[in-house]
């Protein structure tokens, strides 16, 4: 008897939980359809809606079309079918999920305002979870990213939280005055584009508009020195990002190495420097960075270049790669656009040894430029003009030989 009642049970558990399987939910597509055309004022197309236990009992919209325009479109809506959900199904709804939506910019940002309910009384979406959504520029695709929406009571824009593909970065965005603030915080991320700056840390905040946004708040720390700066970004057009960047005491050899193998020099930097940044895309707009930089480096050394050695020779000599020229101070103008570097108004000084002069790095990797050197011991003095040439993993000093001023001998080593 009571194995005649368990099975009877367990079928009518199948079949209640069979039934939600077998519920022509297709035939309502043309309703919903409707619905959501009345609630966000566009279009909608739906291409499938269906019943599933993924790992919960969760109904699926799938296929969102928006628009007639390319507006966006939606891969899955999925709404939980939880007992909060479904005692409040006309009136509000908590952890719906969008799923592979591809939306466009100006689309994306007139959701949450398409969204608030009515007074006839819509249903409110309370949070929504967003996986993997990509924003359509006007040149270019932004994303994946995903996060959370959250809206308020009466419907309005609350909240949204994007982090991307790699979790390592996470912006917040909420309504402020008409625009919107922005707080981006990053650990351990790489800057996206042709050299890959890593940061230990990144915080970034401002406020945008559909026009662009200004950043008053840049700090964080680059091989384990702190940095701050402001910027403004204008996206209405074409991308552009322009700003200003200071820091104290910043490790020189690491950040050559993040936009040549060959380090040159090595030292704490400190610095001040202004950045444009143009692209008709996301992607691009790191590709070829305009900088100009005052820096001031101490307490390092200038590698595989020695410019004390032609001062040993009072003839015609050409040195190529080897040795190095240690500093107390080294400061200049460094100046990047296009490929190519320019090193202005250099001053080396080591105490007995000085020198001055410009360089420039150009083409594959070719180095060209005059240094003026000068090395004095009690009171003599030699001086030295070399030029340079060559790569800058094989330089060479060019010397037309050492003279001393006002003649006389110039046997100093």
């Amino acid at each position: 008897m009571l194995k005649k009642i368990a099975i009877t049970l367990a079928v009518v558990v199948a079949i209640v939980a069979a039934a939600p399987l077998l519920f022509p939910y297709d035939h309502y597509k043309t309703r919903v359809e409707e619905a959501l055309k009345a609630r966000i004022g566009i279009d909608t197309k739906i291409g499938q809606i269906r019943f599933g236990y993924e790992p919960v009992p969760t109904l699926f919209l799938e296929d969102i079309e928006f628009g007639r325009d390319n507006e966006g479109k939606i891969g899955q809506v999925r709404v939980p079918i939880t007992w909060k959900n479904l005692f409040n199904f006309r009136t509000e709804l908590h952890r719906v999920v969008f799923a592979e939506a591809l939306l466009r910019e100006d689309f994306a940002r007139s959701l949450p305002g398409r969204l608030k309910p009515s007074a006839e009384g819509d249903i409110h979406l309370a949070t929504v979870k967003l996986e993997r959504l990509t924003l359509q520029l006007p040149k270019s695709q932004f994303g994946p990213l995903s996060g959370g929406l959250q809206l308020n009571s009466d419907g309005t824009f609350k909240e949204v939280t994007l982090t991307d593909s790699t979790g390592v970065a996470e912006a917040t965005i909420k309504p402020k005055s008409g625009k919107f603030s922005i707080d981006f915080q990053a650990r351990n991320w790489t800057l996206p584009g042709k050299h890959p700056v890593p940061f230990d840390h990144l915080t970034v905040r401002g406020v945008a508009d559909a026009n662009g946004a200004v950043i008053d708040d840049i700090r964080g720390q680059l091989f384990s020195s702190v940095f701050t700066g402001t910027a403004q970004i204008d996206w209405q057009t074409q991308w552009q990002l322009s700003g200003t960047l200071e820091t104290k005491s910043l490790q020189v050899e690491p950040l050559i190495l993040v936009f040549n193998d060959n380090t040159r020099a090595s030292g704490r930097m400190a610095a001040a420097a202004q950045f444009l940044l143009v692209g008709d895309s996301y992607e691009n707009l790191f590709t070829q960075p305009q900088i100009a930089m005052n820096f001031a480096i101490s307490n390092g050394n200038l590698h595989n270049l020695d410019l004390v050695g032609p001062l040993k020779s009072q003839g015609p000599t050409v040195q190529r790669r080897g040795g190095q020229t240690t500093f107390e101070t080294l400061t200049g103008v460094f100046k990047y656009d296009q490929g190519k570097i320019l090193l202005q108004d250099l001053k080396l000084d080591s105490g007995k040894f000085k020198a001055q002069g410009n360089l420039t790095i150009a083409g594959e990797q070719d180095i060209s430029g005059r240094i003026s050197a000068q090395l004095k011991s009690g009171s003599l003095v030699v001086q030295n003009t070399m030029t340079v040439a060559g790569k800058l993993n094989a330089p060479e000093l060019h010397s037309g030989g050492t003279y001393k001023p006002g003649g006389g001998t110039t046997q100093i080593f």
